[in-house]
């Protein structure tokens, strides 16, 4: 059986409203690689932390981890479970609880929203808590939506990894992929510019988003995500904004393996040297070499 790589970029940025406050990014994003028991093991986590939270951010950045490292080591045993929602929620909020009496805060202010993907394999694991979007491309390059924000009692309003009273609100999905070419994630502050909250649809942007990780390194990719999160999506939004994705790449069976310059054509080697930009090129070109000296500065991503 042939099994396919995946590549996995993200980025998060802070908003304009905290900018104004001298308040710190809330968002937050993780990516996870490795081996467990059934194969290679590909992980994907953003957590949008609540903007009434002191310390949010610390929640966020704890939780994205947590998750993804939990979901590997206990892969197979999740993927046999009847309820892993329930499992899966009582762990994150033993974490949080952990971090909350070192810190010596309350636990509420740690909270954050959740969204994870994870495969072993053609296997996956997709969690989301509260608000922010989970999209699929197909390998026929059809864009849907695997998960739907989440509101709380109003629309302003969601649930979040501390909304205890709330036993319903991590939402799981198991299964075996089926044509599943990549996966967006993104934040309540990006859904401004990629997500059409009167439809419930994804913009074909998202797309090209995914598909940068076709063309380009994975730190490329990032790089592009951070200066379009920077220069376009944050200017539509006062919030802090973050996405993440995953895109397949070779398939491989067992361990095979090929050389770089074998998997890579030289279309694709000359597709490196373009700008990653969807919204407005020969802007982005205008500014693209006066940019490069400031990734180190300003990029942040995990």
């Amino acid at each position: 059986m042939y099994f396919s790589d995946w590549k996995i970029a993200s980025g998060y940025i802070v908003g304009r409203g905290h900018i104004a406050k001298n308040m710190p990014c809330q968002d937050r994003t993780f990516k996870l690689k490795g081996k467990t028991s059934q194969g290679n093991f590909y992980g994907l986590a953003l957590a949008d932390g609540a903007g009434s939270c002191k310390h949010s951010d610390l929640g966020a950045e704890a939780i994205t981890k947590k998750i993804l490292y939990f979901i590997r080591s206990r892969y197979k045993y999740l993927q046999n479970k009847k309820n892993p929602s329930r499992y899966l929620l009582s762990f994150i909020e033993q974490q949080l609880y952990q971090i909350a009496q070192q810190k010596n805060i309350e636990v509420k202010e740690l909270s954050s929203t959740l969204l994870c993907v994870t495969i072993v394999n053609n296997a996956y694991i997709i969690c989301h808590i509260g608000d922010g979007v989970i999209g699929v491309l197909s390998e026929n390059n059809h864009l849907n939506i695997v998960s739907y924000p989440e509101n709380g009692e109003y629309a302003n309003s969601t649930f979040f990894t501390t909304s205890i009273h709330h036993t319903k609100r991590l939402r799981v999905k198991m299964g075996i992929l089926s044509q599943a070419n990549g996966f967006i994630l993104m934040s309540d502050g990006s859904q401004e510019s990629l997500y059409d909250k009167r439809t419930d649809t994804l913009g074909n942007i998202n797309k090209t988003i995914i598909n940068w990780l076709s063309k380009a390194s994975e730190t490329r990719v990032e790089k592009a995500i951070y200066l379009n999160l920077e220069q376009f999506i944050a200017r539509k939004t006062t919030d802090d904004c973050s996405i993440a994705i995953m895109r397949k790449s070779s398939p491989r069976k067992g361990i095979l393996k090929n050389s770089r310059h074998q998997r890579i054509s030289n279309a694709k080697q000359r597709s490196r040297r373009t700008a990653f930009n969807y919204f407005g090129k020969k802007e982005f070109l205008k500014k693209k070499h006066t940019k490069k000296r400031n990734y180190s500065k300003k990029y942040s991503s995990n």
